[in-house]
């Protein structure tokens, strides 16, 4: 036995006063009376002391003195050997995603993974430690080791249930590392077997594995050595943490129908257009009906009858058409109560970019180039065919062959010029060149195509700052080009259009068509939706903020987390974020709610209802945000919610209870202490009746 405190026995030096207390004996009075005949007739009639009388106050100073014995140990805090060798380490693993909704377990499978949890705490042993982490994208600690049982309850009390996939193997990893090479160290995790990592042939067996391990009291292998030898013996220097699994679920014919897929871009042939693209998962044994709702901004897009056979999937790809774009929506209704375990993935969200009426400005009296634009319904085209006095402000200006010697602020798209600029000056005539080189990142040159076209004749052109080269020939001399200036966006494209096939090649109004989106700011047609617990970056183009401004991200119940805006990596002059090349962006953490997320402005963030969500004329009422972000579950293991019959354990395992002596020594002490005060009362209480 070990003593944590044993300057406390000093303490027994308490008894000395207790002792003299009981030897030293009251000093009788004198007191003069009349008569004494009565006290000698009550001496005569009191019977002669037993000896339990004569010991009564003996065994109340042995009970006093045991009892300061009693509280001297407890302040010095006693304890034994095999308590600190028989000390546990214990790592709870709590999955909290999506699936973990289901109610087939009540009040959910949370909740009952939670209950667990609390009863695992309040199996703690005297020197043991206990840990949480959550199983989400990435492993979180919610409290570290700790022995206090009250506060590893408030922490388990404390997490909340996310829409984030399942990641159970790097979260038993982390476990793991925290548990070390303790000889007692055990990773208990509260999942329900509804992640891919769970499923048969995907690693599943080696985590089943450990609880098989604890049970029989052997050495589990690790769950994250993929290409580990399960004959092969552990070294015994690294000891291996077991693994027990509390899965919770209902039943593994448990049964749910889900929206998988969900996702909408701009049309690459209609400029009014977009393309839906929708996948529905059964995953149950039964077949199901049910139907598919569509709307727009609250406006009903369209209506799909669902008849699903078991384990049957939906896939199908519509077209439709909307200028403004807006939020889409897509609802799973009417679906039977038997096959609706999950509520999260019944809706899915998508971002349709809105189309814009562009004003183009086109001084020539080109043929081709008026077609092209005058072919595109989100083009308004003026047409003159000399400088005007005043140059336009806003919209494009598209200059052909003739430019001015200083160029017009704004946007330019310079087409075939022949005579000198600001920017450029003009070199020889290149014969038929040949385009080798294009930036197929740029999105510019998307879906563009110039290595096959003919071109008898483009003008070689000196430019005073080196440009960036969306197409080259094999000269070196680039054909098509991004010029930098400080007055606005420059395209030049130096071929002629009037010979050569080029205005005839579909490569042609694609061009124009990625200019307009160029221009306009526009970061592509598609702003894909997000799967549940991605971290992502957004670019704030039209924002107009600057570097350092703090924003806001609102979550789809309305909470706020500030944000921070930065200009783009590497960049060297973060002071003017507006110049070219200075985009704004900011960095998100990881989204972990379905629905749409939003970032605005500290001064214009409105919180909403945590229980029910503004309605679309209402959230039009707001202040519009900076940028929206569509996120969905889209993860079909998640909407799986049957647990693989490989997975369910034979036999219930055993909960975690305290056993005797689980508290530390010095609070049966003191338990023992205030019995003995009990008895010493009792006795007391006898002594002054006699």
């Amino acid at each position: 036995m070990s003593l944590a405190a044993p300057l406390a026995l000093a303490l027994t030096a308490l008894a000395i006063p207790i002792i003299i207390f009981y030897i030293l004996k009251v000093r009788l009075r004198r007191v003069p009376i009349s008569t004494n005949l009565f006290w000698r007739q009550l001496y005569d009639e009191k019977p002669p002391r037993s000896i339990w009388q004569y010991l009564r106050h003996l065994l109340s100073l042995l009970v006093q003195l045991l009892f300061i014995a009693l509280l001297v140990l407890a302040v010095a805090d006693p304890s034994f050997s095999w308590q600190l060798l028989q000390a546990r380490r214990i790592v709870v693993v709590i999955d909290n995603s999506a699936s973990m909704r289901a109610a087939d377990v009540l009040p959910s499978r949370f909740e009952a993974a939670i209950e667990n949890a609390l009863a695992t705490a309040d199996g703690l042993r005297f020197r043991d430690e206990m840990a949480i982490v959550l199983a989400g994208p990435e492993p979180e600690v919610v409290i570290g080791m700790s022995g206090h049982i009250p506060t590893l309850k408030r922490a388990l009390r404390s997490i909340n249930i996310s829409d984030n996939p399942t990641k159970l193997r790097p979260a038993i990893e982390f476990a793991q590392q925290l548990v070390g090479e303790h000889p007692h160290g055990e990773v208990l995790v509260f999942t329900d077997g509804c992640s891919k990592e769970e499923r048969p042939g995907s690693g599943a067996e080696s985590l089943e594995s450990g609880a098989e391990s604890l049970e029989s009291g052997a050495e589990s292998p690790d769950p994250g050595d993929k290409g580990s030898d399960s004959s092969s013996p552990v070294p015994p220097s690294s000891v291996r943490p077991s693994i027990l699994h509390r899965r919770i679920f209902g039943s593994a014919e448990a049964g749910n129908i889900g929206i998988t897929q969900f996702q909408v871009r701009r049309s690459l042939i209609d400029p009014l257009g977009y393309e839906v693209l929708v996948r529905v998962h059964n995953a149950s044994e039964n077949a199901v009906k049910a139907r598919l709702e569509l709307e727009l901004d609250g406006a009903p897009v369209d209506v799909l009858p669902l008849d699903l056979a078991p384990d049957g999937v939906f896939t199908r790809a519509l077209e439709k058409t909307s200028l403004a774009g807006g939020t889409l929506i897509a609802r799973l209704t009417e679906i039977p109560a038997d096959n609706n375990s999950l509520k999260t993935d019944d809706t899915a969200w998508a971002i349709l970019p809105p189309r814009e009426i562009q004003n183009v400005l086109i001084v020539s009296n080109n043929l081709f180039l008026r077609k092209v634009f005058e072919a595109n319904p989100l083009v308004r085209v003026s047409v003159v065919e000399e400088f005007p006095d005043t140059w336009p402000t806003s919209g494009i200006i598209v200059l052909h062959r003739d430019v001015p010697q200083k160029l017009p602020p704004g946007n330019l798209l310079v087409v075939d010029p022949q005579n000198d600029s600001d920017l450029w000056t003009v070199g020889e005539s290149l014969v038929n060149p040949i385009i080798i080189k294009q930036d197929a990142a740029s999105p510019l040159m998307t879906y563009v195509r110039l290595d096959n076209v003919i071109m008898p004749q483009a003008k070689q052109l000196h430019f005073t700052a080196a440009p960036h080269v969306l197409a080259g020939s094999l000269s070196g001399d680039p054909v098509y080009a991004e010029v930098k200036r400080t007055s606005g966006k420059c395209l030049v494209l130096s071929v002629n259009i009037n010979e050569g096939d080029l205005a005839f090649r579909t490569a042609f109004p694609i061009m124009m068509t990625n200019s307009l989106g160029w221009f306009a700011g526009r970061q592509g047609e598609l702003r894909p939706a997000l799967q549940t617990g991605a971290v992502t970056e957004v670019d704030l183009v039209d924002a107009n903020v600057r570097a350092a401004e703090v924003l806001q991200l609102r979550s789809p119940v309305g909470e706020l987390q500030p944000l921070v805006v930065r200009g783009n990596r590497g960049q060297e002059n973060q002071e003017q974020p507006d110049s070219i090349g200075a985009t704004p962006s900011v960095s998100l953490p990881p989204l972990d709610a379905v629905g749409l997320w939003s970032v605005v402005r500290k001064s214009d963030a409105v919180r909403k209802s945590d229980a029910v969500r503004k309605s679309d004329a209402v959230r039009k009422s707001d202040a519009r945000p900076l940028a929206e972000i569509a996120v969905n579950l889209s993860d079909v293991s998640e909407s799986d919610l049957r647990t693989p019959v490989e997975l369910l354990p034979k036999n219930k395992p055993a909960i975690l209870a305290a056993s005797w002596l689980s508290r530390p020594l010095w609070f049966y002490l003191a338990v023992v202490a205030c019995l003995l005060t009990v008895v010493e009362w009792w006795l007391h209480q006898r002594r002054m009746i006699a």
